[in-house]
C-alpha cells in the first residue's frame, strides 16, 4: 500500500497539548493503565426512541476490548430515524474531558434541539500523565494506547441499532487532542464517517519511536478544520523540535494530506499559496517560537472523490477555544473575514452548516 509521507509532506485551562511532557515522556514512558439532520421524515416514528426527548444526556457504557469505556448521548425530541444524523464529539486532552465537559462547552445540545442530530460525547482513557487524552497518531503519552478507534467504531454500531440514524450522516467533531482523534478517525473509519470536523488539533505528532508515516483513508471523506493561529497548545504552522527529532504537522501537512493523491484527491485547490510562510522551532524545553503564517485565511478544496471538500478557516487571533461567539466580526477577535450566514459564523453554526452539506456519498447527488 502506498503511504504519504508525514516527514515530507479553551479557553485557557480546558485545552492542555502537554507538548513539554511528551518531549520528556519520549522513549521513557510506562504503560498506561486503561481505566444530525434538517430533513423531513418520509414516515411515522413507529417505536419509541431510547433515551430519545429526555432534555438531557444519559450516561452510557460499552465493552472495547474486554476495557469499559464511557460516553454520554443526547438524543433530543427532534430527532428523527433514518433520517437525522448523529455526531460522535471527542474532547480535548486533561481538563479539556471528559465527555461531560466538551457537553457544556461546546452547547452542541443547543444545536442538536434546532437541527435534530443525535450526539454522544466520549470520554477518553487516563493517560501516563495522568490526565484524560486520546490515542491519535501519535501520542507520547500512551505506550501502548487504547482502541480509540474501537472505542468509535463500537459506539457507532451500537447507536445506529438504538436509533437508527440516516448512515449517511454519521460525522465526528474533535477538538485539540480530540482535533488530532478525530483526523485518525477520519483516516481509518473513512467508510462509515462522511465528514469530520476539527476545531483545533493536527494530524500527527511523529517521533522516532513511532511509524515515519500516515497510513492512506480507507474512502474518501470530507474535512473542516478551524484553526487559531494564535494556539499555543496546537500550533498553527506546526513545529519541529530538532532536540527530541519530533515533528507537529502544520496547517500545510493536513491541508496537503486530506485534498492530496492519496487521500480526497481534489481537483481544485482555491489557492496555490501556502498558509504558512515557516514552521515553528521548538527547543529542549520543549518551548515554541511560532512559525509565520501567510495571508491566506481560508482555503478550499473540491472537485474531489465522491464529492467530499476540505476547507480550512484560520480564526485570526484565535487559542484554543470552542467559540460561541460571532467570528465575523471586524475587530473582535477571533475573526475570519470569510465567514457569513452561508458559512456560519460561531463554531456551531459552521461545523453544522459543512456537515450537513456533506453526507456520505451513496454514488448520486444528494436530494435536499
Amino acid at each position: 500500500m502506498r503511504i504519504w509521507s508525514a516527514v515530507n509532506g479553551g479557553h485557557g485551562p480546558r485545552y492542555v497539548s502537554g507538548l513539554l511532557g511528551m518531549m520528556l515522556l519520549i522513549g521513557s514512558a510506562p504503560q498506561a493503565t486503561p481505566q444530525a439532520a434538517d430533513e423531513e421524515p418520509s414516515g411515522n416514528v413507529t417505536q419509541p426512541l431510547p433515551y430519545a426527548g429526555m432534555d438531557h444526556s444519559i450516561p452510557q457504557s460499552i465493552s472495547v476490548g474486554g476495557v469499559t469505556r464511557t460516553y454520554r448521548l443526547y438524543v433530543p425530541r427532534t430527532f428523527k430515524p433514518e433520517h437525522s444524523g448523529l455526531i460522535i464529539g471527542l474532547h480535548g486532552r486533561g481538563p479539556g474531558g471528559p465527555g461531560s465537559a466538551m457537553e457544556q462547552y461546546s452547547q452542541l445540545d443547543s444545536k442538536a434541539d434546532q437541527k435534530g442530530f443525535a450526539v454522544a460525547y466520549l470520554d477518553g482513557l487516563v493517560d501516563t500523565a495522568g490526565t484524560l487524552n486520546w490515542n491519535y497518531y501519535y501520542d507520547f503519552f500512551f505506550t501502548p494506547g487504547p482502541d480509540d478507534v474501537g472505542f468509535v467504531r463500537s459506539v457507532i454500531d451500537r447507536l445506529e441499532q438504538q436509533l437508527r440514524p440516516n448512515p449517511r450522516r454519521i460525522y465526528v467533531v474533535g477538538t485539540s487532542a480530540g482535533g488530532f482523534m478525530a483526523q485518525r478517525v477520519g483516516v481509518e473509519l473513512s467508510d462509515r464517517v462522511a465528514a469530520i470536523g476539527v476545531v483545533e488539533g493536527e494530524l500527527y505528532l511523529l517521533s522516532p519511536g513511532h511509524p515515519p508515516s500516515i497510513p492512506n483513508p480507507v474512502a474518501p471523506i470530507s474535512v473542516l478544520f478551524l484553526k487559531g493561529d494564535q494556539d499555543p497548545n496546537n500550533q498553527y504552522c506546526g513545529a519541529v523540535f530538532p532536540s527530541f527529532s519530533v515533528t507537529e504537522a502544520s496547517s500545510d501537512q493536513d491541508f496537503g494530506y486530506w485534498a492530496g493523491p492519496f487521500a480526497n484527491r481534489c481537483e481544485h485547490i482555491s489557492s496555490n499559496e501556502p498558509l504558512c510562510e515557516s514552521v515553528g522551532v521548538g527547543d529542549a524545553q520543549g518551548h515554541v517560537t511560532p512559525g509565520t503564517a501567510s495571508s491566506l485565511v481560508t482555503k478550499v478544496a473540491n472537485g474531489c472523490r465522491k464529492g467530499t471538500e476540505v476547507k480550512l478557516y484560520r480564526l485570526l487571533g484565535g487559542g484554543d477555544d470552542w467559540n460561541q461567539n460571532q467570528m465575523n466580526v471586524p475587530g473582535a477577535t477571533p475573526f475570519n473575514p470569510d465567514l457569513d450566514h452561508e458559512t456560519g459564523v460561531t463554531t456551531n453554526d459552521i461545523l453544522w452548516k459543512f456537515l450537513r452539506e456533506h453526507p456520505k456519498s451513496n454514488g448520486e447527488a444528494e436530494s435536499e
